[in-house]
């Protein structure tokens, strides 16, 4: 047993092998094993804390694993026939990843050929995608809703865009906007 003096703090350079300071004075290290455990513990403490991660997950297996049987397979292109008659549909969309969130990957677009895109949004903080998974194959479960944007509408989104008025009066038909919110994702 180490014995203190309670006047002076005693600065021991070098304990048996150890190669360390210790500081008798302090109360840290009155025993032997008290320094293993003093070791022990510092080392768990800095396990867990670099263990720990809160950042959100990507699923990037393999997009043929998260199949769910009991929901439609819709292919990205076939979307705006699949939705012909519903607003809402639930189902799992397959496609090509044509635009990611370059922030944090928090939503990407799907390509549904004809110049239009499916929107897909994640809730906060589940999902995030690889911000280079432009081009690649992506398999998403969740809810699609469908948007019927009026002519008036489009009218004024152009008009605020700096449209000319001969583009403005081309514009005579709506256009149904198409967004996902994704319960699963998975990219190949």
């Amino acid at each position: 047993m180490l014995k203190t003096s309670k006047s002076y703090v005693n600065i021991i350079l070098k304990t048996k092998n150890a190669g360390f300071f210790l500081l008798k004075d302090a109360g840290i290290f009155y025993k032997n094993n008290t320094m293993k455990q003093f070791i022990f513990y510092s080392l768990l403490i800095v396990l867990v804390i670099s263990g720990c991660d809160t950042s959100p997950k990507s699923d990037k297996g393999d997009a043929t694993q998260i199949q769910n049987a009991k929901l439609p397979v819709v292919q990205a292109v076939e979307l705006a026939a699949a939705m012909e008659t519903d607003d809402e549909l639930e189902l799992q969309l397959t496609g090509t990843i044509v635009e990611v969130c370059h922030g944090s990957g928090c939503w990407l677009e799907m390509d549904m050929g004809n110049g239009q895109r499916v929107l897909v949004t994640f809730p906060k903080d589940v999902y995030v995608v690889d911000t280079t998974a432009i081009g690649k194959p992506a398999i998403i479960d969740g809810l699609v809703t469908k948007e019927i944007i009026s002519v008036k509408r489009l009218q004024l989104q152009a008009a605020d865009e700096g449209a000319s008025d001969e583009e403005i009066n081309a514009i005579t038909q709506p256009v149904a906007e198409f967004s996902l919110e994704a319960k699963h994702v998975g990219v190949k």
